[in-house]
């Protein structure tokens, strides 16, 4: 079973834009146009909360809402997530602070190898005001606590989780992202909160733009696109280029980045700067009013670091927060999970990639040359996400062997794991086609 996580090989070169089209024009050798097709199931961020509340003189009074945060990326520098309370009535705001647990999903390997059911390990932060984000796999666990005398608090119908530029100087205006928002609350359009309706279920939220309590939009991908390949262009190099038509407006604080992606070694790598038909970046394409992007198009010749088309699967168009790290400066930058179009490399091209190698591990115990150690997981990772790509897995034979076939070309982590001791870890170097042998001892 592969579980892929990717991340971006180191600094990207230069961005290549519009004016470098003639840099792309066919020179020569075999062009490859391929369709995007529209990601059917796309992982969003989302929300859930529930709010625990009484009745207290005939008023309806919210002591605490509880709940979790999914898929939020890890932001920058002071960038960092932040929750509000707004009247549903007025549309004041008022940020709260919240006790905060971090949730990490683990895998562990059964006897045979095979992932079993994952386990959540928490992770307690405390009272917080902010969240940085998660990586794949974390998740926040949350608590807002508030006060059955303020009446900021109990005259507030709805929980937004909002992006802040810089967590220094807050802020609540039209410019501020709000990509997560639930309603907890119904005011019924009176001031008294004798007629307030609080909702005793679990609640899921909404992952667009929460413009107001009377207006909020929901994200919903669309759009068609066509990945154009040729292998050899004007520049002497390879080039890679997507045209998308009629595309989602992204939510306030998102973008569209184009990523190519290895599903093997978990490399990827986030190339082009989008543009528009005019020419004209499309990173603030999020601040317009139409609904859609007519077109958005982005080119990148192959460079040093991207290498080989060939060495790819994929090219995904992912919606990327506009305050993680830079994507296309930022060594390991982990992409966001919301890949909203996928094109796959066609075969022809695919065909021209390295063939694969093997990895035998051989694990004894105490010394090398020691006892076998039968039994033992092993895992195999690729270098995507700083060696954390889980490219194999399997236990050893009763000679202490385990044997993996189909590993990509380059550099791997080998790692040991017995039952009840230390993870032991070494690094294969697989070349085309070849059996790479490395040898750990457990204790």
């Amino acid at each position: 079973m592969r579980n892929t996580v990717i991340a971006v090989l180191g600094a990207a070169a230069a961005l290549a834009g519009c004016a470098e089209d003639g840099a792309v024009t066919p020179k020569g050798g075999q062009a490859f146009e391929v369709p995007f097709t529209t990601v059917t199931s796309v992982k969003y961020p989302g929300m859930i909360a529930r709010a625990f509340g009484r009745t207290v003189n005939n008023a309806a009074v919210v002591d605490s809402i509880v709940g979790e945060v999914t898929l939020m990326k890890q932001l920058d520098g002071l960038a960092r997530y932040q929750f509000y309370l707004v009247n549903g009535l007025d549309s004041s705001a008022t940020p709260i602070s919240h006790r905060q647990w971090v949730i990490r999903t683990d895998s562990l390997l059964d006897a045979s190898g095979n992932i079993t059911s994952p386990v959540d390990t928490n992770r307690s932060a405390g009272v917080r005001d902010f969240w940085r984000g998660g990586f794949f796999g974390r998740k926040l666990r949350f608590n807002v606590t508030l006060s059955g005398t303020d009446s900021v608090h109990q005259r507030a119908g709805w929980l937004v989780l909002t992006i802040q530029g810089d967590s220094s100087r807050t802020a609540y205006g039209d410019s501020t992202p709000r990509p997560l928002f639930v309603r907890f609350r119904d005011q019924k359009g009176t001031v008294t909160r004798d007629d307030d309706a609080i909702s005793p279920d679990t609640l899921r939220g909404t992952f667009g733009e929460f413009l107001s309590p009377a207006r909020q939009t929901r994200f919903a991908a669309a759009g068609s696109g066509t990945l154009l390949f040729w292998d050899v262009a004007s520049s002497g190099n390879p080039a890679i280029r997507v045209n998308f038509s009629g595309l989602s407006r992204p939510p306030r604080g998102y973008y569209y980045q184009p990523y190519i992606i290895d599903s093997l070694s978990g490399n990827a790598f986030a190339w082009g700067q989008p543009y528009d038909a005019a020419e004209k970046p499309l990173r603030d394409a999020d601040a317009g009013t139409a609904s859609t992007i007519v077109t958005l198009r982005a080119v990148q010749p192959a460079g040093p670091i991207i290498g080989k088309a060939e060495n790819y699967t994929y090219v995904s168009l992912m919606l990327e927060p506009k305050t993680a790290p830079p994507v296309l400066t930022a060594p390991l930058t982990i992409y966001s999970l919301m890949a909203v179009q996928r094109a796959n490399m066609p075969s022809a091209l695919q065909s021209k990639r390295a063939a694969l190698g093997r990895v035998q591990a051989i694990v004894t115990r105490g010394t090398q040359g020691g006892p076998a150690a039968s039994n033992v997981g092993v895992v195999i990772q690729g270098p995507g996400n700083n060696f954390t790509t889980l490219v194999g897995n399997k236990n050893t034979d009763s000679l202490g062997i385990a044997t993996f076939t189909n590993m990509p070309v380059g550099e791997l982590r080998v790692l040991a794991i017995p039952f009840g001791g230390s993870i032991v870890e070494t690094r294969a170097t697989i070349v085309s086609g070849q059996l790479a042998t490395v040898r750990l001892v457990v204790p």
